[in-house]
């Protein structure tokens, strides 16, 4: 195992941003240039703010059900698919109200974060279907199930940013050990602590 790789800034311009760059906001408004110059132009800035409101949704709909004082941190991996892992899916995640076509439309379906956490390949329908089922074993079992509005969300993440509020850390010692997941790094760290150690004299 080396260092990790670093990239230039030459490679972020060239592979990264160019390409989108030149696709999103040169080739796609191209075609208004055959009315002017203005057409072109207003194209350019419409695409720009829609981009910037797009981050901004996407922003306040992704990281807000993944941060807060309620939710959640882990200091290793686990398994695919164990226990550990369904129950990480449920107290690392929040939804947003959840239930109607529209509500759910509006949030993007992204509402169901944590059925889309426990149960990755199933449809939205299936999220809005299976969200009072989930609910109702999590209740029965003394799991917490996290379910505020998006701008309760939204404060508590500003409040992780800020470090005004942490996220809590889940005790190690809850941890079942068969569930652990030991990644390639850690292994070869495990190496060689466990290696015994030559004394050069």
């Amino acid at each position: 195992a080396g260092a990790p790789t670093v990239y230039s800034l030459g490679d972020l311009v060239l592979n990264v941003v160019g390409p989108y760059f030149l696709s999103r906001f040169v080739l796609m408004p191209l075609p208004f240039l055959v009315f002017g110059p203005a057409y072109f132009g207003h194209a350019c800035v419409n695409l720009l703010l829609a981009e910037l409101l797009s981050n901004v949704h996407d922003f306040v709909v992704i990281t807000t059900n993944h941060a807060g004082e309620d939710l959640y941190r882990f200091e290793r991996g686990c398994k695919p698919r164990s226990p550990t892992f369904y129950l990480r899916a449920v107290v690392s995640s929040a939804n947003f109200t959840t239930g109607g076509n529209v509500n759910d439309f509006m949030h993007g379906w992204l509402n169901y974060q944590i059925e889309h956490h426990v149960w990755p390949n199933l449809s939205m329908l299936a999220y809005q279907k299976g969200q009072p089922e989930l609910e109702a074993i999590c209740r029965k079992y003394g799991v917490p199930y996290v379910q505020e509005d998006v701008f309760t969300r939204l404060r508590k993440t500003v409040d992780i940013f800020t470090g005004r509020k942490t996220m809590r850390r889940y005790p190690d010692h809850l941890e079942r050990a068969e569930d652990m997941m030991l990644w390639s790094d850690e292994k070869e760290l495990r190496k060689q602590a466990a290696a015994p150690v030559s004394v050069p004299w």
